[in-house]
């Protein structure tokens, strides 16, 4: 398989142990409630009686066969792990190191296109004071504020990073596109990403 199908693999596996720990999460799934009514006490005609309570779950499988396939998938996982570490070195670029760079930048390449749309400004707002009257009491006044906001930055500038970035990180990409679908994972699935987790348990 290629490093691209390792990954759809790994997240298949991730989902096949979050389904199995939700199983295992459920009480009513890993208990048995067994109800015992003693009527007889309280009413001599009639007759005790013991229940077993109904699960929830409709299912052909016990807690133990989900604990055995979870220790099963997380053997799975950790072989598939080592398989892409060992193809991944390989590579020629740290693939690891290469996705989180983009990120930061793709990140960075935000920040800049929000300031590249900031743009000087003026308004003219309300502005109040108080002030002694003729009778000698204090009254509030009004008057207008002019209000100039300009940029602190060149704008030029920070275009030019957001292409430069941009290009990088298209670059980047279709470098790490291409690994994914060259280098090859030395491992053999033990389930097809479309079964479901009834028929593999």
């Amino acid at each position: 398989m290629n490093l691209k199908g390792s990954y759809r693999y790994a997240n298949f596996l991730e989902r096949l142990l979050t389904t199995a720990c939700s199983y295992l999460s459920s009480t009513d799934f890993v208990t048995t409630t067994v109800q015992k009514h003693f009527r007889k006490k309280a009413n001599p005609q009639a007759q005790d009686e013991t229940l077993t309570v109904p699960k929830s779950f409709d299912v052909d499988f016990t807690p133990m066969d989900v604990v055995n396939l979870a220790v099963k998938i997380l053997e799975e996982k950790q072989e598939l792990t080592n398989a892409i570490a060992k193809a991944k070195a390989g590579a020629g670029l740290n693939i690891d190191n290469a996705i989180s760079l983009n990120k930061r930048k793709q990140e960075f390449i935000r920040v800049l296109d929000q300031m590249a749309h900031i743009r000087s400004s003026t308004a003219t707002v309300p502005g109040s004071g108080y002030k002694f009257n003729a009778e000698g009491n204090q009254t509030e006044y009004y008057y207008e504020i002019e209000e100039a906001t300009t940029i602190d930055f060149n704008r030029n500038d920070v275009r030019a990073l957001v292409r430069k970035y941009n290009k990088e990180c298209d670059l980047v990409s279709e470098q790490l596109d291409a690994l994914e679908i060259n280098i090859q994972v030395d491992f053999t699935p033990r389930w097809d990403v479309n079964d479901a987790f009834e028929d593999i348990i």
